[in-house]
């Protein structure tokens, strides 16, 4: 639950930098757990997902949890002409841990 700071004690003087509209909770809970419900299942098949800065990743999912998902990803599995980064090889076979709020598109791929 979000308080504003100038209404704790010590905090006088305080200025809020930022406050989420009132029902933002409400709303962000039904979309983790409807993100969560649809990618659960999934666990363990490959996926495409893209991010809300169109960054695009793709992997196996290996996990979900409340807040992200986690993504098996390889240097090769990145599709011929898509942004990828460089890899080094000590970054293969790599866990992509991604924030579930920041996924735009999740594709189901094999």
């Amino acid at each position: 639950m979000y308080t504003n700071p100038s209404q704790h004690p010590g905090h006088h003087g305080s200025q809020v930098l930022y406050q989420a509209e009132p029902n933002w909770q409400h709303q962000m809970m039904h979309k983790r757990n409807a993100i969560m419900g649809a990618v659960h299942p999934h666990v363990g098949r490959t996926i495409r997902v893209t991010t809300i800065d169109g960054q695009t990743h793709e992997g196996v999912l290996v996990n979900v949890d409340g807040h992200h998902a986690y993504l098996h990803v390889t240097p090769h599995a990145q599709p011929y002409g898509h942004h990828r980064p460089i890899y080094t090889p000590a970054q293969y076979n790599q866990i992509l841990t991604l924030v579930l709020f920041e996924l735009l598109v999740i594709l189901l791929l094999a």
